[in-house]
């Protein structure tokens, strides 16, 4: 998927070379769920061939600009449910188009897989973007602040 100098790159093998910058500027805006993504790579999560971890790196001309995953919700273990879960997008990168490139990669690969995605927005910016990708606000289940169904 691409945009004006925008890639989308599913991750197999290794998190991108400048993934510890990334992690140091999202720790530094106090956002600890990259370091959990880390965390979760390290530990072997996304390795394998269950479509259902997968990591996405959003490149914006050439340079790593953000990153996503999608995961079975660990919250509300559902087998009909996954969770867009760890995006981020660094402050040099915003508004460029990028974290709405990064979303509907995660948005089409994850309804691909299940009927419905949740996730747990970490502020109001947060929850406003994912509304305008579709999501609706929902306190239904456990941790999670907005609901997406496939033909919603």
């Amino acid at each position: 998927m691409t945009g004006t100098g925008i890639q989308i790159v599913r991750l197999a093998e290794s998190l991108p070379d400048d993934f510890e910058a990334l992690r140091h500027e999202a720790s530094a805006e106090s956002y600890r769920f990259v370091e959990g993504l880390r965390e979760e790579w390290l530990a072997g999560r996304y390795a394998g061939d269950d479509d259902r971890f997968v990591v996405f790196a959003a490149f914006h001309q050439g340079e790593l600009a953000g990153i996503g995953a999608v995961t079975p919700d660990p919250y509300d273990p559902e087998p009909d449910l996954l969770r867009v879960r760890h995006v981020y997008v660094r402050p040099l990168h915003r508004s460029a188009g990028i974290g709405r490139s990064l979303a509907a990669a995660l948005i089409q690969q994850g309804l691909a897989l299940a009927p419905r995605l949740s996730l747990r927005a970490a502020d109001p910016r947060a929850a406003a973007f994912w509304e305008a990708s579709g999501f609706q606000p929902d306190s239904g289940g456990s941790r999670r602040s907005h609901l997406l169904s496939r033909g919603a």
